[in-house]
């Protein structure tokens, strides 16, 4: 007894020792894949200076503001559950929670956060794939390919949904305890679930069903549904998930039962992925990004990668393959299914064919398709016993989840640049039945779903590979290869958009300043609790997210306000102060509604003289000149 406590506990150092060696190659990895924001932590934000302010204002209200009133941020005043026009990152701010305490840096705190994304997700999927395949290689690989897929170059704006992290750590929490029968993984597992649902809701919708199907295809392949112990573990653990993550959706359905309306399926579609989409690569992609530009749009970067694709495909094929001599009638239908395949993604790339006929319905393919495989399945009991391996397998799992990530990827609609090929589609149906679905607007970003089942079938790839001698010359030249197709550096960092809605605009500073924020900021701090702000220019999204993230030095109430979406009012308001030149009359009877008790005049945001007069437009109507700071004036509203 002894000896076997002995050989775990040194088995459980190895182990942890692979652990802490692989997190530091993936801090240094990170490090070099986001090159330069390491120089700048406190002061530069990567991307541009549109969603990454957002949520860093989300963050600092998070941190600051748990507890009551939490919903209602200090956007969008009066109007109430204002944080709910956006995702709420709560699990983001309880990571930055220890380090905005200490510093109140917001630029810090979201940056730290920004990059332990790609060191936790590499980690995640390194241990889950350690998990499956009892590789250090094909653990290494596949964190490789998950952390620096392509895919989150053009993310990178996006921090909700790089937050992707708890995927492989939630999947591995369900294998470990289907595997040792504890209830310890199991824990681990549904909170890891509990948090990659509530740092997006994206993932919410995105990600559960991945969850299910693989619960379900353990269950299945581990003949645990009738293990009492076991079913009643995972039941419980799927009703506390949800359970613990229905009081963060009330606000939502609420704002929904105020009036803010679905995303229509038009809006849907336009940002849907196209198939070229995934031999289209971002920008800034330095390898691929100036020769993968075939259809370049909104969303429309997903280019997976080739090394990625290609270990992936060895891994989905490994150990389905069927040995012996085979009939000719089982030749022939598969034969035929592979020319079905190919016409398949002919159709899908938007190719007309004409083999000898004129073939023009997907569904007609994919149906034949099925036909042919259930005839070679009833009539090979090897194609049978093959086919049953597979799907035992995590190859077979992680091709079919990849598959429907893929295709719903593609939203109500699959367009092959830019053109329809068939509708409806498998999302459409998610889209009128599943609740929530009718609230998204960005089917193309189950492509990090794609990213995740790639790089868990890259990881199979090497191990099967991997049973040469040359396996650790293989899992590494694969590992610079994959950070070499990705690789962006220097990473686009504060990028400046001076192109606005609104005319009569001048050009935003080309930075942030955050610490110290900007002095009329830092007076506004000094005005009663009862303040509420509002800021002109308003309604200009590149304007209004500035405005929020200052509002991060005095938490003041704020009319402005940008977010994924807004109240209805906040349009009419923004109409109407468009034309405070024009139509005075009126746009001082909607200010006065809003119940702001101090105005704030950008006067060097409007262009010309524009900014002097309507500060003189609010002396005019009794507005009182409190204080300035150059061409920052706040005035007091009677």
């Amino acid at each position: 007894m002894t000896f076997w406590r002995l050989r775990a506990f040194v088995t459980h150092l190895s182990s942890t020792r692979e652990t802490l060696t692989v997190t530091a190659l993936f801090v240094a990895l990170t490090l070099i894949f986001t090159w330069p924001l390491a120089l700048g932590l406190t002061r530069d934000i990567p991307g541009d200076f549109g969603d990454p302010l957002l949520n860093a204002w989300i963050l600092a209200w998070d941190a600051s503001h748990l507890g009551r009133g939490w919903w209602n941020a200090n956007i969008f005043y009066p109007h109430p559950l204002s944080l709910a026009y956006s995702e709420h990152l709560l699990p983001q701010a309880l990571q930055i929670l220890p380090v905005y305490a200490a510093t109140g840096q917001v630029i810090l705190s979201y940056n730290l956060l920004f990059l332990s994304t790609f060191v936790l997700s590499g980690l995640g999927m390194f241990l889950f794939v350690r998990e499956i395949t009892g590789r250090l290689d094909a653990a290494f690989v596949a964190g490789i390919a998950y952390a620096f897929a392509p895919y989150r170059v053009p993310s990178m704006p996006h921090l909700q949904v790089l937050s992707s992290a708890w995927m492989p750590f939630a999947l591995l929490g369900f294998r470990r305890h289907f595997t040792t029968g504890r209830i310890r993984p199991l824990v681990w597992g549904s909170l890891a679930w509990l948090a990659q649902n509530l740092s997006s809701g994206y993932y919410l919708l995105f990600f559960s069903p991945v969850v299910v199907i693989y619960l379900t295809w353990e269950m299945t392949t581990r003949s645990l549904w009738r293990a009492p112990r076991i079913f009643t573990g995972v039941v419980g653990s799927c009703a506390a998930v949800a359970a613990l993550a229905t009081p963060f959706l009330l606000p939502y359905i609420e704002l929904r039962r105020r009036g803010f309306s679905p995303r229509s399926l038009d809006e849907t579609t336009r940002f849907s992925a196209d198939v070229f989409a995934y031999v289209t690569a971002d920008p800034n992609v330095r390898l691929w990004g100036p020769i993968l530009q075939i259809w370049p749009k909104a969303e429309g970067a997903l280019f997976p990668g080739l090394t990625i694709v290609a270990l992936a495909a060895i891994g989905g094929v490994a150990g389905c393959r069927e040995k012996g001599v085979r009939p000719f009638f089982v030749r022939a239908i598969v034969g035929l299914l592979g020319g079905c395949a190919v016409v398949l993604v002919a159709m899908l790339c938007g190719w007309t064919m004409r083999w000898p006929i004129k073939i023009t319905s997907i569904s007609r393919v994919a149906f034949l398709s099925a036909a042919l495989l259930a005839l070679l399945l009833g009539f090979s009991s090897d194609a049978r016993r093959t086919m049953r391996r597979w799907l035992a397998s995590p190859a077979g799992l992680f091709t079919l989840l990849l598959l429907f990530a893929l295709v719903m990827s593609w939203g109500p609609a699959i367009h092959s640049r830019g053109r329809t090929v068939t509708a409806p589609t498998l999302y459409t149906a998610f889209y009128r039945f599943v609740p929530g679905y009718d609230g998204v607007r960005v089917p193309a970003r189950f492509a990090m779903i794609v990213a995740f089942a790639l790089a868990v079938l890259a990881g199979l790839g090497i191990a099967a590979i991997g049973r040469r001698r040359s396996a650790r010359a293989i899992a590494i030249a694969a590992s610079i290869a994959i950070v070499i197709e990705s690789i962006a550096i220097p990473i686009p960092i504060n990028q400046n958009s001076t192109e606005y809605n609104q005319p009569g605009l001048a050009p935003l500073p080309a930075s942030i300043s955050a610490s110290p924020p900007p002095p009329i900021y830092s007076f506004v701090a000094t005005l009663p609790a009862s303040t509420a702000i509002v800021e002109l220019p308003l309604g200009e999204p590149a304007f209004d997210v500035r405005y929020m993230f200052y509002s991060t030095a005095h938490w003041k109430p704020l009319v402005n306000g940008y977010s994924g979406g807004s109240p209805v009012e906040y349009g009419l308001l923004e109409q109407t102060l468009r034309d405070v030149l024009m139509r005075s009359d009126r746009a001082w009877q909607a200010l006065v509604e809003t119940h702001a008790t101090h105005a704030i005049v950008h006067e060097s945001a409007y262009a010309g003289d524009r900014g002097a007069r309507v500060s003189a437009w609010l002396r005019s109507r009794g507005a009182r000149e409190v204080a300035a700071f150059g061409p920052d004036r706040i005035f007091q509203i009677p």
